[in-house]
């Protein structure tokens, strides 16, 4: 289906999945007897967009990547499976670290649904704001299960630790400078030299700098945190153009050009894993204190979605 067909059918490709407190939508490239084995990307939505069944994918755009255009750019495969899970947030639940397994589960439930046809070493996950900071949870983790991670106005800097934890793991961050929410030299600039002093392939990582955050359509965003309305029609390459107002630079500081189609899904085309399915241990089990503190995460975070929607952030 074009993207000409418009959000709504796009939309009405994806079917809703559960496993154990979560559910999820999913859209498929596989046909009938088809043998063929898709990569996996999943995306994690920010606050405020999971208040019901369905929201995560009612609230965003992510409903372009399974369109034509886009599913024609995975240039081996021809498609991709789109997986979008749903943080709880009707029952006060947002993304947090007791959500790591249970998502993981999730992960786990989808792929062995449709084992016939996921390449497991093509595993990617990212999302934004709070979706971004679940995925370094879930990277961190599982550092082995996932090929690369694309993290979008993440908030927060981790450690030396949590980095060399996924070092094996290619990142591409999306951070705009003039983010209300996130401190560009503060949170960002900090996270990115640790990825570059750690990764065992530097190479392969990325830094997406913006200044003005855009709409599709070129005009001006709403918000300098909604870095999600970048990569929904694969950094706006669709028609051959360039994202204006970005600076893309990789791990060894070279800068990478981002034309005429080569977004976001050339990089995944590029980027695979040694992971074959087999279980893994859980590299970062929240501690006492972890626990303590979610319930007061959440609170808070409840709180910052009433006043994010009240500034128009979300």
């Amino acid at each position: 289906m074009p993207l000409s067909a418009g959000l709504t059918a796009l939309r009405n490709q994806f079917e809703t999945g559960y496993a154990d407190e979560l559910d999820y939508c999913y859209y498929s490239p596989a046909g009938e007897n088809d043998t063929e084995k898709y990569p996996v990307v999943i995306y994690l939505h920010g606050i405020g967009h999971g208040s019901s069944v369905g929201s995560q994918l009612a609230d965003s755009s992510m409903a372009t990547w399974a369109s034509a255009e886009l599913q024609e750019r995975w240039t081996d495969t021809g498609g991709a499976y789109i997986l979008l899970p749903r943080c709880p947030e009707d029952k006060t639940q947002y993304w947090n670290k007791s959500l790591i397994d249970p998502l993981r589960n999730l992960i786990d439930c989808f792929i062995e649904d449709h084992s016939e046809n996921v390449d497991t070493s093509r595993i990617f996950i990212g999302g934004s704001s709070a979706g971004g900071e679940m995925t370094w949870d879930m990277a961190i983790a599982y550092p082995d299960y996932f090929a690369g991670i694309y993290p979008l106005a993440a908030t927060g800097t981790r450690s030396e630790e949590d980095i060399k934890a996924c070092k094996d793991v290619s990142i591409w961050i999306f951070a705009s400078e003039r983010d209300p929410l996130v401190n560009y030299s503060l949170n960002v600039i900090p996270q990115w030299e640790k990825i570059c002093a750690y990764n065992s392939n530097p190479a392969s990582c990325r830094l997406s700098t913006f200044t003005q955050v855009l709409n599709p359509d070129g005009t001006k965003g709403d918000s300098n945190h909604r870095l999600y309305t970048t990569i929904m029609y694969d950094l706006f390459t669709v028609d051959g153009s360039t994202y204006p107002n970005v600076t893309t630079q990789n791990g060894k500081g070279l800068t990478v050009n981002i034309v005429g189609g080569k977004g976001i899904i050339s990089w995944m085309c590029n980027t695979h894993s040694d992971f074959d399915g087999t279980p893994s241990t859980n590299n970062s089990v929240p501690g006492m204190i972890d626990f303590m503190l979610i319930p007061i995460r959440n609170i808070i975070f409840r709180i910052a979605n009433i006043i994010q929607r009240i500034l128009g952030f979300v």
